[in-house]
């Protein structure tokens, strides 16, 4: 039998684990990780609400190509607010010519953006499968996102509108 002095003497907590730096690591990294996934912008745009669309002509009248005026709406999923700074697609027969920038979305907020389309071919950009891709500034610095669709069913798709509003 052992007696109860030499009991006394030892560290109680000598034989136990010392798990406390794995665990104390393990949620700094958890901390930061999310905190790392927070700072990543999340825009999400929604179907064009209107359109309109432009002939652009040369000095002598003659029409050189179209140019669509198209409304969207694009809502901030960050938990930050952001500055949309500018716009564009990654596509082959049309590109963003213009669009009314900067705009400021608070957090979990919308706002609506005018953005000018110009095409070299009507049904080929119609068929193509087209990103938005939105420059944004936030308080962290600058970054390209690319907007993901509200309905991921039409996804990228939202240039249809040039068929069917007659090229």
């Amino acid at each position: 039998m052992i007696p109860n002095e030499v009991w006394d003497r030892l560290n109680p907590s000598a034989a136990a684990v010392r798990a406390r730096w794995p665990v104390t690591i393990g949620i700094v990294l958890t901390l930061l990780l999310a905190v790392g996934w927070g700072m990543i912008p999340r825009i999400t745009y929604h179907e064009g609400d209107t359109a309109r669309g432009m002939l652009v002509r040369d000095e002598l009248g003659r029409v050189h190509g179209r140019i669509d005026a198209m409304t969207h709406t694009f809502t901030n999923e960050a938990l930050y607010p952001i500055t949309l700074t500018g716009a564009g697609v990654r596509a082959e027969h049309f590109s963003i010519v213009g669009a009314a920038l900067p705009r400021v979305v608070p957090a979990g907020g919308s706002v609506q953006v005018e953005v000018l389309v110009e095409y070299t071919s009507c049904l080929a950009a119609a068929a193509e499968t087209a990103p938005v891709i939105l420059e944004v500034s936030a308080w962290w610095g600058s970054a390209q996102v690319v907007a993901s669709m509200e309905d991921e069913a039409t996804r990228g798709r939202w240039n249809e509108r040039f068929e069917e509003e007659g090229c």
